[in-house]
C-alpha cells in the first residue's frame, strides 16, 4: 500500500487540487521508476498513466450516471 497524506484543507478549498497533486507526485514517480526498471520506457509509462487516468475518469462519470438513473427508477417505482 502506498502512503499518501490526507487532505489538509476542506473540500472546495481553492488549493485542494494542487495539494492532491503534491501528495501523489512522489508515489507516482515511484510507480514510473518501477515500470522503467521493469523495461518500459518512460514515455510509454507516462502515456499509459494518462490513458488509465482518463479511463478511470470516464468510468467514474458513467458510474455516476448509472447511479442517478437507478435512483430515478426507484423513485418511479415507489
Amino acid at each position: 500500500m502506498v502512503d499518501i497524506p490526507p487532505p489538509t484543507v476542506a473540500a472546495g478549498d481553492e488549493n485542494r487540487h494542487l495539494l492532491c497533486q503534491m501528495a501523489i507526485e512522489i508515489p507516482l514517480q515511484d510507480v514510473i521508476q518501477s515500470a522503467v526498471n521493469a523495461g518500459w520506457n518512460e514515455v510509454e509509462v507516462l502515456t499509459a498513466i494518462i490513458e488509465v487516468a482518463d479511463n478511470l475518469v470516464l468510468a467514474h462519470g458513467a458510474n455516476a450516471e448509472v447511479d442517478a438513473l437507478i435512483k430515478a427508477l426507484r423513485r418511479n417505482l415507489d
